[in-house]
């Protein structure tokens, strides 16, 4: 399959005088030989309780949410297809920065920075669509802004710690031009695609081959489990219907989740349930026919939200279920080998 990617020629007026930290300039400080910023985490190094991974994620997310946000709500109040909203985004933070090294663009007090780590605020800041400036920055630079924007554009998304590198993975199982679709282990299975934005011209869901063995963490920006079931899975008009909702907060507890439905002639939304392992929610039974349109929605301490959304038809009986394309299509290439198996053994008797 072939996917043509355009430049967007269109800009996004959207201007703030300080990032998030309330600074901007940045400030950081300096200790122990490393350079640190106002929320006490390194700059310089990657991994601990203080290092910029995942922790500088969060930096422009929650209260502290600012410019790379709103480009993201931007993104999700113009573009209604998901599918057309990640492409967009893509294309926009390829047209926007440029991959660079870090001891070629950073200095502090005049000393190049081997490694230095900026955050979705400070990159998005950097870049200017009114005098063509673009930000610079390296793999973990950019994969934070993406993370920032395709989150506030309504996507679940995954920070990956690969050997050497940084990434971001988004759930988008419905995208039919992967190369590879990865199971995280949030209880989703397979889904998430890669958005490898260190080249302006790598597509979504390209999963680059020194890392297509899987081998390489990842880190859940926000939730990281968030999975709702409901039963029964084919209710009538006597039947009401419980749903189930598990979630966890990457870096926080989850302190608010509100079930709310739309039927034709009726609508509802309650808190649910906190049962320990999950939550729960009661959706009243409805007429035969009724259309029921579904969202849970979840908020923790951090002003972090995420939302899943699902409906149903009363009385509609078994339905047979919705798999993502490259299954579909994995299953037609054995149903292929399958016949041929089939055809030369016939021949061979």
């Amino acid at each position: 399959m072939l996917t043509v990617f355009f430049i967007l020629i269109y800009s996004i007026n959207i201007a703030y005088a300080i990032p998030s930290g309330g600074v901007f300039p940045p400030k950081f400080y300096y200790k122990n030989g490393d350079w640190y910023d106002s929320w006490d985490y390194n700059r310089n190094y990657y991994t601990g309780e203080h290092g910029f991974l995942p922790n500088v994620a969060y930096e422009s997310l929650g209260s502290d949410k600012e410019l790379a946000y709103d480009i993201g709500l931007w993104f999700n109040d113009n573009y209604d297809d998901k599918v057309e909203r990640a492409e967009a985004i893509l294309n926009y933070i390829q047209k926007w920065t440029e991959y660079g090294y870090d001891e070629e663009n950073v200095f502090r007090n005049g000393v190049a920075q081997e490694e230095w780590a900026w955050n979705a605020d400070e990159m998005a800041h950097m870049f200017n669509e009114t005098t063509n400036t673009v930000a610079i920055g390296d793999c973990e630079d950019l994969s934070f802004l993406s993370a920032t924007i395709y989150f506030a554009a309504k996507f679940d998304v995954a920070i990956v710690d690969a050997p050497e590198h940084v990434a971001l993975l988004i759930w988008l199982p419905e995208y039919d031009n992967a190369n590879y679709y990865w199971d995280i282990g949030d209880g989703r299975d397979y889904g998430w695609i890669w958005v490898e934005t260190t080249g302006e011209a790598n597509p979504l869901g390209w999963t680059p081959p020194d890392f297509s063995d899987g081998n390489w963490d990842t880190y859940n920006i926000a939730f990281s489990k968030f999975t709702v079931e409901y039963s029964p899975k084919n209710p009538t008009a006597e039947d009401d219907v419980t749903v189930k909702a598990t979630i966890e907060s990457s870096i926080s507890v989850v302190d608010n989740v509100i079930l709310s439905y739309d039927a034709e002639d009726d609508s509802g939304e309650n808190q649910m349930t906190n049962k320990g392992l999950y939550y729960e929610g009661i959706i009243p039974n409805q007429p035969d026919g009724t259309r029921v349109t579904v969202k849970v929605y979840a908020k923790d301490h951090e002003e972090l939200i995420a939302e899943e959304n699902f409906e149903y038809v009363v009385g509609q009986g078994f339905q047979f279920p919705q798999f993502p394309p490259f299954l579909i299509e994995a299953g037609i290439i054995l149903l292929v080998i399958l016949l041929l198996f089939v055809v030369l053994a016939l021949a061979n008797r």
